[in-house]
């Protein structure tokens, strides 16, 4: 007779632990005041940013899209003489500049969460203090403020409900974030699984 052993890990063994997460997509809230916010720009990376702040006043500030996949802005902001920046955060549909530190002020929108720090006082030292806007020089594509519109008056899901070509949904898709719903945890069995088998 053989024995045939399975291969899973046996006790005593150390094992890793393989974590799937199910996502779901949800659009910023909001998105028309954003583009309404004179302080807003846009797609700008942060020396495109620095070089619009240099020799600012202290507590100047913009909002800008982020330059990393995984957020979606950022603020850009004069203070202790330099320009500094900050990447916006979400955690459970509220927005911060820290998700993991729950001490810190949150929002339910990205307006909300700027309208927080103008107030100097409110501002730690290691804080974005977000006083006085650079207002932008430009304005918007009819077809940027459309989507706004839209994205702030629906769902993600909701859009694909809409009579409108597949690259017009995903155009208004675009500003939304990944929201988990669930997590499953994979643990490998801890015993020697033996088989035993007839020798022929």
């Amino acid at each position: 007779m053989y024995i045939f052993c399975l291969g899973i890990v046996p006790k005593h063994e150390p094992y890793v632990v393989h974590t799937s997460v199910d996502y779901t997509n949800c659009l910023v809230p909001r998105l028309d005041l954003i583009l309404a916010s004179p302080f807003y720009w846009g797609v700008m990376d942060r020396y495109e940013a620095e070089a619009l702040l240099c020799d600012q006043a202290e507590g100047t500030f913009l909002l800008r899209d982020s330059a990393q996949s995984t957020y979606l802005f950022s603020v850009s902001f004069r203070r202790y003489n330099r320009t500094l920046h900050a990447r916006i955060e979400q955690k459970n549909h509220r927005f911060s500049f820290d998700a993991s530190d729950t001490s810190l002020y949150s929002a339910d929108t990205i307006t909300e969460l700027i309208a927080y720090y103008k107030d100097p006082s409110r501002c730690l030292f290691y804080e974005p203090q977000l006083s006085e806007p650079l207002r932008r020089n430009f304005v918007f594509p009819l077809q940027h403020l459309c989507r706004a519109v839209i994205a702030s008056l629906t769902t993600y899901d909701g859009i694909e409900k809409l009579n409108l070509p597949s690259s017009l949904k995903r155009f208004i898709q675009e500003y939304h974030y990944r929201h988990p719903v669930k997590t499953i945890n994979y643990v490998p069995h801890t015993e020697l699984l033996c088989v035993p088998v007839a020798s022929t």
